[in-house]
C-alpha cells in the first residue's frame, strides 16, 4: 500500500506522521480511503456530512490525551464525538480530526452511593442496562 497523505486547508499530513500517533494508541486511526471511513464518519444526523482528516477511535482516556495533543500540536481543528447523537452534527469536521469516543462505553455502578460512571461514548441503552439490576435508572 502506497503512503497516503492528506491535503486540505492546514497542509498535509505524511504517512509516517499518523503512523506514530497510531502506535501509541490503543484504538486506531481511519483516514478517507480507508475501509470503513464513511461508515465511521457518519453520524445520527444524516443531513450532516462532513469529511474529517483522521478519525482517532478511541480505546481509552490516554488515547484521548494523545489525539488532542497531536491535533494541537499540528493547529488542527478537532470534534469529539461521544454516542454520535448530537443533533447539529457539533461531533463532527471537516478536515479536521474526529476524536470517536463510541468505543468506549463502559459503565460503572457503585450501588451503595447511588452513582454512576460512564465512559464518553456511552449511551442511554448502556447506561439502562448496567443500572436497571440495582434499582437505578434515569
Amino acid at each position: 500500500m502506497p503512503p497516503r497523505y492528506r491535503i486540505g486547508g492546514r497542509g498535509m499530513l505524511a504517512q509516517a506522521t499518523v503512523q506514530q500517533l497510531e502506535e501509541g494508541l490503543r484504538g486506531r486511526v481511519i483516514q478517507p480511503g480507508d475501509v470503513g471511513y464513511d461508515e465511521a464518519r457518519g453520524l445520527y444526523n444524516g443531513m450532516i456530512d462532513k469529511r474529517p482528516r483522521l478519525i482517532v477511535q478511541c480505546g481509552d482516556a490516554a488515547d484521548v490525551a494523545a489525539a488532542v495533543n497531536f491535533a494541537r500540536e499540528r493547529k488542527m481543528d478537532l470534534a469529539i464525538r461521544g454516542g454520535g447523537h448530537n443533533g447539529p452534527g457539533l461531533g463532527s469536521v471537516n478536515d479536521g480530526m474526529m476524536i470517536d469516543l463510541s468505543p468506549m462505553r463502559a459503565v460503572r455502578v457503585e450501588a451503595e452511593a447511588r452513582r454512576v460512571r460512564v465512559e464518553g461514548g456511552c449511551r442511554w441503552g448502556d447506561l439502562d442496562q448496567a443500572a436497571h439490576p440495582f434499582g437505578l435508572a434515569t
